[in-house]
């Protein structure tokens, strides 16, 4: 069997991997990660935004990311940077963060299996379409989500990258909706 390695392996992979991760800590603990990952992806992309405009006006950084060897100059950097901030918030506030998600009531096993099946591959669709966002050069707050140069071939090559980047405005939103259906739903269920 000959294994090609492309970017949709890649994708998919990770949703397995997602899935399979929000499977063994539960709904309480994939809750937390989709909510952390909403605080990280605003902080990631203001503190990247700001740093790129900092930057376009320091010749220090200019130079770095020439020696770097970023071809894409300061906005690659900032993309880098957005990224790696992105992980870290979310891994800082899934151990750290002092907030917490309630347990459900009493509810049917099938139902809570569909649940955590959802809110698992939402998990790994807002985080990967995201990270997808942030490595095109994109930004969510200021609405620039479109197809670099630097990217294009990634774009083409990769369905799934085409379905997480077009539609992330899609995989950016459900989790939340979903989040707010749920805690409706469970107020009333407690009441």
């Amino acid at each position: 069997m000959d294994l090609k390695l492309s970017w949709d392996l890649f994708i998919i992979v990770f949703f397995a991997i997602v899935t399979a991760y929000s499977f063994i800590i539960g709904r309480k603990e994939t809750l937390k990660i989709i909510i952390a990952t909403y605080i990280a992806t605003i902080s990631a992309d203001g503190l990247g935004n700001v740093f790129q405009q900092i930057a376009n006006q320091s010749s220090f950084f200019m130079k770095l990311s020439a020696f770097l060897g970023y071809s894409g100059g300061i906005g690659q950097f900032a993309s880098i940077l957005k990224v790696l901030i992105f992980i870290a918030i979310i891994v800082l506030l899934v151990i750290y963060g002092d907030y917490q998600v309630d347990d459900p009531p009493d509810q049917h096993s099938a139902l809570k299996l569909a649940t955590l099946t959802v809110l698992s591959l939402l998990s790994g669709g807002l985080i990967l379409s995201t990270i997808i966002v942030f490595a095109n050069g994109g930004s969510l707050i200021s609405g620039t989500a479109g197809i670099s140069e630097s990217f294009k071939e990634v774009y083409e090559q990769s369905r799934f990258v085409r379905g997480l980047l077009d539609w992330h405005d899609v995989w950016f939103a459900l989790p939340g909706l979903l989040f707010v259906a749920i805690s409706i739903f469970q107020r009333n269920r407690s009441e």
